[in-house]
């Protein structure tokens, strides 16, 4: 059998990331020596390494730029079956679904097994091994709808019982003796620490054209305002946020930056322009502490530009620097 196969060479390789929190914290910070809580930033991105760069840097140089001590960022990373959306539709449906998930713990099976790659994910097992784990999802699947008899989408109703049987299925397939059965730390992949009211989650999307329609804009726009989310946007993409940090950029083509066209075969205009000005700019590496350290000058370019979140619909501009500001 095909399972028991891979399955064998999967624990074989060591003992032993739904959408999610970085896990590198047990419970919610305080700050001494008033042991205030600190309020919790979840970011969620649409790009996965540009943003991600750029708000490292701002967490790191925090008392440089003056960011509140209160505050505490915290990425929430794509689990293995949202890996690859860029569609902000999709994105914040699946959040607020994890939200009402934790709140009730009563997960979807997808969710459940969204949960078991993250934790083979951090324990270092599937890193930099997608068709190691593209067959670990396919077999946990299996085993839920032929096994099992439950669909991705059901709710699983007891989310450890489900685990267990999971994890024994995984057993008989591979003949293993020996598996980490570590199902309460694999369930509290499961728990944001969002507290409601306190807390504050936001979206850092681009205006694309082209994936993010004027129907999914105005319905991204209603759920966010309806739960209290931050909307953080930039149009035409986040590298024009990234541009403000300089004091050319009022001499940019408008007409080129808001159709943003391709002016090679890799690369957009907005991209182009940036690595005029950072030798060898890449959206997965680049010297994001140096921009963040010219972020007073963005701030400023900002408001030369659109900041309404309505009107940066079809305006070129962005509101990051209001988020900058809010965190101070």
């Amino acid at each position: 059998m095909a399972e028991s196969r891979f399955l064998i060479l999967f624990f074989q390789s060591r003992r032993i990331k739904h959408m999610r929190e970085h896990k590198n914290f047990a419970e919610r910070t305080k700050v001494l020596p008033s042991m205030e809580a600190r309020k919790k930033y979840f970011l969620v991105y649409e790009g996965k390494h540009t943003e991600l760069l750029y708000f490292q840097a701002v967490d790191e140089l925090r008392e440089t730029i003056k960011i509140s001590p209160l505050i505490e960022f915290v990425p929430v990373i794509r689990s293995y079956s949202e890996d690859g959306w860029s569609n902000p539709q999709k994105i914040v449906e699946r959040l607020i679904q994890n939200l009402e998930e934790s709140k009730s713990k009563n997960p979807s099976c997808e969710s459940l097994l969204n949960w078991m790659m993250d934790y083979f994910q951090d324990v270092g097992c599937i890193v930099n091994n997608r068709p190691l784990a593209k067959n670990i999802w396919n077999t946990m699947t299996w085993i839920c709808t032929e096994q099992l008899g439950i669909s991705l989408p059901m709710p699983v109703g007891n989310p450890s019982e489900i685990c267990r049987e999971i994890i024994y299925h995984l057993k008989q397939a591979s003949n293993l003796k020996h598996f980490i059965e570590d199902i309460p730390q694999i369930l509290s992949y499961g728990n944001l620490t969002y507290a409601e009211g306190f807390d504050k989650i936001c979206f850092i999307v681009d205006r694309d054209k082209k994936s993010f329609t004027r129907n999914q804009y105005e319905k991204v726009l209603e759920q966010c305002q309806k739960q209290g989310f931050g909307f953080y946007l930039t149009n035409p993409c986040f590298e024009f946020w990234l541009l403000m940090h300089f004091d050319d950029v009022t001499e940019l083509d408008t007409e080129q930056l808001s159709e943003n066209p391709s002016v090679t075969a890799r690369r957009k205009y907005t991209e182009q322009e940036l690595r005029k000005r950072i030798c060898g700019y890449q959206k997965s590496k680049y010297d994001a502490a140096a921009l963040v350290r010219n972020i007073d000058t963005a701030i400023r370019n900002e408001k030369k530009f659109c900041e309404n979140t309505r009107e940066l619909e079809y305006t070129i501009g962005s509101n990051v620097g209001l988020l900058i500001c809010e965190l101070r």
